[in-house]
């Protein structure tokens, strides 16, 4: 099977850790070899060149991707990530992801990604509009809500799916608001999407961990979900000591004040300045402490660091921030890592019911909306908790085996074609 696996130019990224945790399913013989190879073979990888004047108006072009990873179960969604350090293979895991997250909570979605490698730090705001604009208008005979359903990733945000809609909607000549999700509520969309995904985290993490409350927690990432995810805990009563970023944090042992310390990150866009004690990443992640949120970046805790962590339970609100070979220590060290096809659940769900309400143009109250997050994240905590009772797996395999085994049988229901 591995020669027909599908690679892409450069780095592995992202896909190389889909493929390792897709072989370890596969030798236990739980992937039928039809769909492990619809697995590692994208649908559709596409490359758009972006040419954007820029306000010198000088004419620079980007290069942008939209990867499509897999449609069994339904039309694809994914976001779009905006980071300098992107590269093909990231996107094409994002995507892979996406599909596995979408399988496992009963979504009727398969996974897509897409990305521009750019510091959006580095634009002008009409530069980064000018940008996203291009990118939307190259896509556009490529998406649509049936076909493909954007979302904000890293790097984009409600206002950049703003832009997206209108430029979709301006392409195919009238309005089209279900293309995207993560939009502004005065296009039908939801800014809670952080809200969702840390409050879809917390209540993942009572469910597998029992009671928070006095639970001491580290949140290493500060970023817009790790500050929802340090506040959903805080208000469930979790005592968060200590949270950072790569450039250091802080910790007080008998517990942050969060919603002051988010109060003054935004005033003074960092740390400097706020009552208590100082902490570096490497010693925040070492920290022994009940509950480790890693909620910045991939490939945080890796083979030469996981010996030193010393959480009971690691959970990721990031895209793969624990490493193949980490998770294996991890996991031989009696580590519970909740994997972040559960853990960051609340969000996908959340991105469903806005497309589902879109599309129907009847749209419900917050709290109904939140009733069916957590609905939908029951019924998959006990499809993996049952899978792993059965077979002996711990929480990630048994993930991936629940949500390949959704595959499998959509794929066998369609047959391949023609």
């Amino acid at each position: 099977m591995e020669n027909t696996v599908w690679k892409p130019p450069g780095e592995p990224g992202l896909w190389g850790d889909f493929l390792d945790y897709l072989r370890e399913v596969a030798e236990r013989g739980r992937v039928h070899p039809t769909t492990y190879e619809y697995l590692v073979h994208p649908e559709r990888v596409t490359a758009v060149a972006l040419p954007v004047k820029m306000d010198d108006h000088r004419v620079r072009t980007f290069r942008g991707w939209r990867v499509v990873h897999n449609t069994a179960r339904g039309p694809s969604i994914g976001g779009v990530r905006y980071d300098p350090a992107l590269n093909l293979g990231d996107v094409a895991g994002l995507a892979a992801w996406t599909t596995l997250k979408s399988a496992v909570l009963g979504l009727p979605f398969g996974g897509a990604a897409g990305g521009i490698p750019v510091d959006r730090g580095r634009l002008s705001r009409a530069e980064l509009e000018r940008l996203s604009r291009r990118y939307m208008y190259g896509l556009v005979n490529l998406t649509g809500p049936e076909v493909d359903v954007i979302a904000p990733e890293l790097g984009t945000d409600a206002q950049v799916m703003g832009w997206y809609l209108d430029t979709y909607s301006q392409a195919k000549g009238f309005a089209e608001p279900a293309v995207v999700v993560g939009k502004p509520p005065e296009l039908a969309g939801d800014q809670d999407r952080n809200r969702a995904l840390a409050e879809g985290l917390v209540h993942v993490l009572g469910r597998l961990a029992g009671e928070l409350a006095g639970r001491r927690v580290a949140v290493q990432g500060f970023g817009q979900v790790g500050r929802a995810v340090a506040a959903a805990l805080h208000a469930a009563g979790a005592r968060v000591v200590a949270v950072s970023m790569d450039t250091g944090g802080v910790y007080d042992e008998a517990g942050l004040d969060v919603p002051a310390l988010i109060a003054h990150f935004a005033r003074h866009e960092g740390f400097l300045g706020f009552p208590a004690g100082g902490i570096t990443n490497d010693e925040l992640l070492g920290l022994a402490v009940d509950v480790l949120v890693l909620a910045a970046y991939q490939h945080v805790v890796t083979a030469e660091n996981a010996a030193t962590i010393r959480a009971r339970w690691v959970v990721e609100a990031a895209h793969v921030p624990v490493t193949f070979e980490a998770d294996r220590m991890l996991s031989d060290a009696g580590v519970q890592v909740i994997p972040h096809v559960l853990a960051t659940g609340g969000v996908l769900v959340s991105d469903y019911l806005e497309w589902v309400q879109t599309l129907n143009q009847h749209f419900w109250k917050k709290d109904r909306v939140n009733r069916q997050i957590r609905a939908v994240l029951d019924r998959a905590l006990a499809a993996v908790e049952a899978e792993a009772e059965k077979n002996g797996n711990h929480l990630r395999s048994a993930a991936h085996v629940v949500a390949i085994r959704r595959i499998d049988e959509a794929t066998r229901l369609r047959g391949v074609y023609p």
